[in-house]
C-alpha cells in the first residue's frame, strides 16, 4: 500500500446549466408584472371607448361610410350646401334637437327592430336596406354585391321588420338589372312635381293601409309617411346613398326628397341628423369614460399613486431590518442575562439602586486592597483618595442619588457615573 499510487479524486460539481430558471431573475418578474400590469389597464380602458374606436369606414350603410351603400357622399353634398349636418350619437333626442330631422339608416334587415326601443318623439326618415353586399378584399371600406344568387334582400324581412312600427305594409321590386330602364318620380303632398330620367336597379316599392303616400314611381310609392305622425320611410336606399347619388338627377331628387319630408314635418329647415347608434358608434357613457375624463381624472390618477405606492410599499423595505432575538440567552451570560430581563420585566430597576451602589464599592475596596481593614478605616481611606483625586462627586453623593433613582435614563446615567467612580477609584486617574 506504501507503493500504490494516490488516487485522483475526479468527482467534479455540478455544473451551472442555463435554462427557465436563469431567466426567472428579480428583474425578468418585475419586468412582467408591470407589463401585466399594464396591460390590464390598456384593456378597460380601451373597452369603455371600444365605439369611438371602431372602425368608421367599414362599408355599412351608414353616414360615415364611404362605400357605394353608404352616405357619406350625401353627407358632403348637403354640407356643400349649407345644411347643417350633424351625427347623433346618442339613443335618447335632446330637447334642443327634438325640431330636427333624424334620418335611421339600414345595413340589412333585422336592425330595425332596435327601432321599437328608441323613443321617436322627432321628425323621423327611415331608410330601408336593399343590397346584399359583402367586403371588397382589395380595398378598405368598399363592397362588392353578392357574386351567386340574389343580390338584394327578401321582402318579407323588411314587412316583417315594420309591423309593428307601420302595421301591414307590403314591399315589392321591380324592374332589373337593366340600367337603360328609367323611372319618373312624381311628389303627391304640397306642390307636385315630377323628375324624369331616373335610372334605378330592382326598384322598391312600399305600401299599406296606414301609410300616406309621399312620392311615386310608375310602379308604386318609394317614400310614404306613416299617418298620425312624423316618421317617413324611404323604401329604396338608392335614391340617397353615394351609389344614388353619383347621377346629377338622383342627387337633385335626394335633396328634393329631404325639404319635402322637412316642410311636411315642420323640421328645422337645413338641418339633418343621421343616427349612428344602430350601427355600434354610439357615444353612451360607462364607468370607465367617467373616471378617465375631467374632472373625475384627478381622482382617477390620485388612487393609481396611492396604489402604485401601496405596492411599492409592500415590496420594498424600511429602516434596517429588526434583529431577532432568542427569548432566553445561551451561554456563559445566561444566568445574568435572564436575571437582567426578568427584573426588567417586573420593574424591580429603582429599588436595586441602592443595592447596585453598594456593589460598586465594594469591588473599589476589593480593587484598593482594603478587604481586611476595619469599616471605619476603609470609609477614611475613601475620602482620603476622593480628596487626592479631586473628585466633583463623590461616593455619599452617589449614594444619595442613589436612594431617589427616578426613572429609567437617571438609572443609567447614576449607574455610568457610578463605573466612572469605580475606574477612578482603582486606576488613580480620572475618567
Amino acid at each position: 500500500m506504501a507503493n500504490s499510487p494516490r488516487i485522483k479524486n475526479t468527482l467534479e460539481g455540478r455544473k451551472k446549466t442555463g435554462g427557465i430558471g436563469a431567466l426567472m431573475t428579480p428583474k425578468t418578474i418585475i419586468a412582467l408584472v408591470l407589463i401585466g400590469i399594464f396591460s390590464f389597464g390598456a384593456l378597460v380602458t380601451l373597452s369603455g371607448y371600444a365605439g369611438d374606436l371602431r372602425q368608421k369606414n367599414n362599408g355599412q350603410a351608414h353616414a360615415l361610410s364611404r362605400s357605394a351603400t353608404g352616405y357619406a357622399g350625401l353627407v358632403k353634398l348637403l354640407a356643400e350646401m349649407d345644411y347643417d349636418v350633424r351625427m347623433s350619437r346618442t339613443e335618447t333626442v335632446s330637447y334642443e334637437d327634438r325640431s330636427a330631422l333624424r334620418i335611421f339608416t339600414f345595413t340589412r334587415p333585422f336592425q330595425a327592430d332596435k327601432m321599437d326601443d328608441l323613443s321617436l318623439n322627432s321628425p323621423t326618415l327611415i331608410i330601408m336596406p336593399k343590397w346584399f353586399t359583402y367586403p371588397y378584399a382589395k380595398k378598405q371600406g368598399w363592397v362588392q354585391k353578392r357574386w351567386s344568387g340574389s343580390e338584394t334582400f327578401t321582402m318579407s324581412g323588411h314587412e316583417r321588420d315594420l309591423k309593428e312600427l307601420a302595421g301591414d305594409v307590403t314591399f315589392s321590386q321591380f324592374g332589373s338589372d337593366d340600367k337603360s330602364i328609367t323611372y319618373q318620380a312624381t311628389k303627391l303632398v304640397g306642390k307636385q312635381r315630377t323628375q324624369d330620367g331616373l335610372k334605378i336597379e330592382n326598384i322598391q316599392t312600399i305600401s299599406g293601409s296606414d301609410l300616406l303616400n309621399i312620392y311615386e314611381v310608375e310602379n308604386g310609392t318609394f317614400l310614404v309617411k306613416i299617418i298620425g305622425t312624423d316618421i317617413y320611410i324611404l323604401s329604396d336606399p338608392d335614391f340617397m346613398n353615394t351609389m344614388g347619388i353619383s347621377s346629377r338627377t338622383r342627387a337633385q331628387l335626394a335633396v328634393e326628397i329631404l325639404d319635402t319630408v322637412i316642410e311636411d314635418s315642420g323640421a328645422d329647415p337645413m338641418r339633418v341628423d343621421f343616427d349612428l347608434t344602430i350601427h355600434g358608434f354610439g357615444g353612451q357613457s360607462n364607468i370607465i369614460k367617467v373616471l378617465t375624463q375631467p374632472p373625475f381624472l384627478a381622482a382617477t390618477l390620485c388612487l393609481l399613486a396611492a396604489g402604485a405606492l401601496i405596492a411599492w410599499q409592500a415590496f420594498s423595505r424600511f429602516g434596517d431590518p429588526l434583529r431577532v432575538e432568542r427569548d432566553y440567552a445561551l451561554g456563559k451570560f445566561t444566568l445574568a442575562d435572564n436575571a437582567a430581563r426578568f427584573i426588567r420585566i417586573a420593574g424591580r430597576e429603582p429599588n436595586m439602586a441602592k443595592d447596585y451602589t453598594a456593589l460598586i464599592r465594594k469591588q473599589v475596596v476589593r480593587g484598593l486592597n482594603l478587604e481586611s481593614r476595619r469599616p471605619q478605616e476603609i470609609d477614611k481611606i475613601l475620602e482620603h483618595r476622593e480628596k487626592a483625586l479631586q473628585l466633583q462627586e463623590r461616593y455619599v453623593d452617589l449614594e444619595a442619588r442613589a436612594a431617589q433613582p427616578g426613572g429609567l435614563a437617571t438609572l443609567m446615567q447614576l449607574a455610568k457615573d457610578l463605573n466612572n467612580w469605580k475606574k477612578t477609584m482603582i486606576l488613580g486617574e480620572k475618567q
